[in-house]
C-alpha cells in the first residue's frame, strides 16, 4: 500500500500551521477488537512539513494493516485544537475542498462488485464533464474502493459563506445523476467531512471473490 500513500498530499495538502486530523474506525462487521482513535498533527510539534507528512503516512499505513478504515478531515481545522480529539464543524475555520462521493444507491453492507466499481467510474465522468460544461475545472479523481470521489480544489473559504450552496449542489447533482446502481451521496456536505485516506484500504463487511477489498487511490 505504501507506494500510493504519498498521492494522498496531492488532493489533501497542508496549509501553512494548521493541523491535520486522523480518524481510524472500526469497519463494518469486522470481528476485531478495535475502539476509534483520534491523531491530531500539528506543524508546529515537527521539524519539517517532510516530517509531518512521514509520520502521518507510517500511521495511517500501520493502522490500516491492523484492520482499521483510515480518515483524515478534508478542511481547514483551527489551530488551537486539542490534541487527538474528534473534529466537529465548529472546528473548520474554511473549506478546502468540494467533496462529490459517488457510489451504489442500494446494499452496501460488503464491497462493491466491478461492475458496481464501473458504474460509479462511468457515473463520475458524466459528473465531472457536467460541472465542466457549468464551469467547473477538472476535477482531483480518487477510486475510493467502492466507488469514486471527485475533489475539487477551493481557495480557502469562509463556512458561512459556502456550506448552504454545497448542500444544495450535491442534492442537485443527486436529482440530475442517480440511477438505479449508482448515485451522489448528499450527506457529504458537513464542513468536517472525514475522507478516506489515500493508499489506506477500504473494509466494508466481508471480502468475497467478487467482492473485493481495494485500496483507495488517486486516479
Amino acid at each position: 500500500m505504501s507506494n500510493v500513500i504519498t498521492d494522498h498530499w496531492k488532493v489533501h495538502p497542508l496549509l501553512g500551521t494548521n493541523p491535520i486530523s486522523l480518524r481510524a474506525l472500526k469497519p463494518p462487521g469486522s470481528p476485531l477488537n478495535l475502539y476509534t482513535l483520534n491523531r491530531t498533527y500539528f506543524p508546529a510539534d515537527f521539524g519539517s512539513s517532510d516530517a509531518l507528512k512521514q509520520q502521518f503516512e507510517r500511521d495511517a499505513l500501520e493502522l490500516s494493516h491492523s484492520g482499521y478504515n483510515v480518515y483524515t478531515v478534508m478542511n481547514v481545522i483551527r489551530e488551537d485544537l486539542p490534541a487527538n480529539r474528534a473534529v466537529g464543524d465548529a472546528d473548520i475555520v474554511a473549506r478546502q475542498l468540494l467533496l462529490i462521493d459517488i457510489d451504489r444507491v442500494g446494499d452496501t453492507k460488503n464491497p462493491a462488485t466491478d461492475e458496481e466499481v464501473s458504474a460509479a467510474f462511468d457515473l463520475a465522468s458524466e459528473v465531472a464533464k457536467y460541472l465542466e460544461d457549468k464551469g467547473f475545472p477538472k476535477p482531483m479523481r480518487v477510486h475510493s474502493g467502492n466507488g469514486v470521489h471527485l475533489y475539487y480544489r477551493l481557495e480557502p473559504v469562509n463556512e458561512a459563506l459556502i456550506g448552504a450552496s454545497v448542500s444544495k449542489l450535491l442534492k442537485g447533482i443527486a436529482n440530475r445523476f442517480n440511477n438505479e446502481i449508482v448515485g451522489v451521496d448528499t450527506s457529504v456536505g458537513n464542513p468536517s467531512r472525514i475522507t478516506k485516506v489515500i493508499g489506506t484500504l477500504a473494509r466494508k463487511g466481508v471480502e468475497s471473490g467478487g467482492r473485493p477489498f481495494r485500496v483507495a487511490k488517486l486516479l
